[in-house]
This record gives C-alpha cells, sequence and structure tokens, in this order.
C-alpha cells in the first residue's frame, strides 16, 4: 500500500487518525505498524506524537480551511465510525459482518454519501479498519448469562479463591486426532508444497487438562481405549491435587455431563479444598483451557507424519511438556474475551 504524509486524507478521517495512533502507541505498537495500517509514513506517526507531547492532545484536533466541503461531514464521520464498531446486525443487516459492498450501503442510504466501489477499500483502510477473521460464537449463547458471568459471578469466584488462598484453574478435555491441521509454509510460486501426513481416520488420544493464570498447568492423556468420563476427570482431579498439594484448588470448567455426574459431585462434597464452577453454556471464548489445544493442534503438531496412536501419543505428550515449560505462553491464554 502505497503511504503518504497524510495530507491527501480527509481532514476528520486524519484526526481520528492521529487519536487513534495515540492511543495505539501508549500500548506499544511499533510506529511502523501503524503507518501501514492508516497509508501514511512511519515519519507522519512520529510527528503526531510529537505534536501531542509538545502542545497537548488537543493540538491534534483538524482544523477548518476554506475549500470544497468534504465528502462526509464530521457529524456523518462519527456516527460512520459508532456503527461500524458494533455489529452488521446493529445497524439492520442479516449478520454480523461488515463487507465493502454493505459499508457502501450504509453510507449511501443511511448517511447520503455516495462512493464509487473501487475505493471502498481504500477508504476502509484510511477508517484504520483491517481484515479479520471473526471469532466464532455459538447462537445458542444466552447474552445475558455470559454478562452475568463477567460482571458478577467470576469476580465473586476469584474473590472467593483469594480468600481461601486457593488457586483458581479451568479445565478442558479434547481429543487429539492423528491427522494433523496443516499451516501454511514458505515456498516458491512454481512449486506445490506437499505435505505427507497420516490418512488414518478415526484414530486418536484425549487429553485433559488444566491452565492457571499464573502460568501453572497440569495434563494428563487418557488410556487405550478409554473415554472422557467422570471416572477419568475424577482421576484428573487427583493429579491436579497431587501436584499441588498444599493448595485449596477452584476448578472452572464447562457444563459437560462428565463434569456434573453424580460421582462428581459427591466427591466435591467430600473434598472441601476443591471447588467446581461451571462456566455459562456454549461459552468456550470464557474457557482459556481450551488455548492450549489449538496450540498443541495448529503449531506443535503442524504437518505432523506420525503413523499411529502410539507415535501420536509420544509426540503429544513432548508438545504438552514444551507448553508446560513455558508460562509465558500460558499466561497468555487469559486474555479476556471481548
Amino acid at each position: 500500500m502505497t503511504t503518504n504524509d497524510g495530507r491527501t486524507i480527509p481532514h476528520e478521517v486524519l484526526e481520528h487518525f492521529r487519536f487513534a495512533a495515540l492511543k495505539l502507541r501508549k500500548k506499544g505498537v511499533a510506529a511502523s505498524d501503524i503507518a501501514t495500517s492508516f497509508g501514511v509514513l512511519p515519519q507522519t506517526i512520529y510527528n503526531w506524537t510529537s505534536k501531542a507531547k509538545r502542545r497537548g492532545v488537543s493540538s491534534l484536533r483538524a482544523t477548518k480551511t476554506d475549500g470544497a466541503p468534504p465528502a462526509i461531514t464530521e457529524e456523518k464521520f462519527k456516527t460512520l465510525i459508532a456503527t461500524l464498531r458494533k455489529s452488521a446486525t446493529k445497524a439492520g443487516y442479516a449478520t454480523d459482518l461488515w463487507s465493502g459492498p454493505r459499508v457502501r450501503h450504509f453510507l449511501k442510504h443511511q448517511l447520503g454519501v455516495i462512493y464509487h466501489p473501487k475505493y471502498m477499500s481504500r477508504f476502509l483502510r484510511r477508517l484504520g479498519l483491517v481484515m479479520r477473521f471473526p471469532e466464532r460464537r455459538a447462537l445458542e449463547q444466552d447474552p445475558k448469562e455470559v454478562r452475568q458471568w463477567k460482571r458478577k459471578r467470576l469476580p465473586e469466584i476469584l474473590a472467593a479463591a483469594r480468600k481461601r488462598r486457593a488457586l483458581v484453574f479451568y479445565a478442558d478435555e479434547s481429543l487429539i486426532s492423528l491427522i494433523p491441521n496443516i499451516g501454511r509454509t514458505w515456498t516458491f510460486p512454481d512449486i506445490k508444497p506437499i505435505a505427507r501426513v497420516s490418512g488414518r481416520r478415526g484414530q486418536h488420544v484425549g487429553v485433559t487438562g488444566a491452565v492457571n493464570s499464573g502460568g501453572r498447568t497440569c495434563f494428563e492423556m487418557t488410556r487405550d481405549g478409554e473415554r472422557f468420563t467422570a471416572e477419568v476427570f475424577l482421576r484428573f482431579v487427583r493429579k491436579l491435587r497431587a501436584e499441588y498439594p498444599k493448595r485449596g484448588m477452584t476448578l472452572i470448567v464447562d457444563g459437560a455431563s462428565v463434569h456434573k455426574a453424580k460421582l462428581v459431585k459427591e466427591y466435591v462434597a467430600k473434598n472441601k479444598w476443591l471447588r467446581l464452577e461451571l462456566l455459562p453454556a456454549y461459552s468456550p471464548e470464557w474457557n482459556p483451557s481450551e488455548k492450549p489445544w489449538g496450540y498443541v493442534k495448529g503449531k506443535a503438531r503442524n504437518g505432523s507424519q506420525s503413523r499411529n496412536v502410539e507415535e501420536l501419543r509420544k509426540e503429544t505428550k513432548k508438545s504438552l511438556r514444551r507448553l508446560s515449560g513455558n508460562p509465558k505462553l500460558i499466561k497468555s491464554f487469559f486474555t479476556p474475551p471481548t
């Protein structure tokens, strides 16, 4: 993307860029990355931040100049930015996603501003928007229940754990398939990359894992032919207890049947060191213990050439050991969802 010093960008858009750039710089984002996103030179970003330091943040506001009125007024620009910060369904569209044609339709029919289709992508980039893959959320999820969890229930659980000096772990189960994920690879344009992997379907190993915001972990693999049951879950709980025998624990899990089984409830009732809490239904984004599976399946086993379950088991163990030895990575799993 061609970069410039910002003089070709409309004043009202440029003002938004200045304030956005200032916030991003305070968060530690590199000036070069911000410049690439906004379509300006890195020096322009440095000039803006320097000006804010010397003259104050208000100096970044756009100044009125003589000439033809802009295609989109300041008031309409603010309306557009506020609208694009929400899902498209809030503006009356059928799905949550914003596309170039959809933004153009909104501009034309809601704000009375017409942009040529071929300029839409450049216009959106100048607004500071980027193309990203959306995170999936279940239609069955109850937003009210999630808000209750976020604002009240989770803070109560964490406060009670601090009072008990208990460790808080999130736990989850996953199947690691013999057929691995295949990611991208660097290659020359005239070469068709090929990854030779197992084609044996239905072969996998099961793993139960727990992670803690302090970087602590615990993983256990199922035995040959074993399924996830209440007994298997409790065996994992006992292993977790053996690794941290002197601490109380709060274990946060999803609403899978094995977590709510009678055998599990009886165990929790008899062991006062343990508290079991259930996440809102259909809300995996609130369970950091889902993220290790993405690491194991997507990064550690990218293009794996394991030929059978025995090799898969050994490879998975190595991946889990590497993950357990990386507390910094474990802590990164605890970025709260929006």
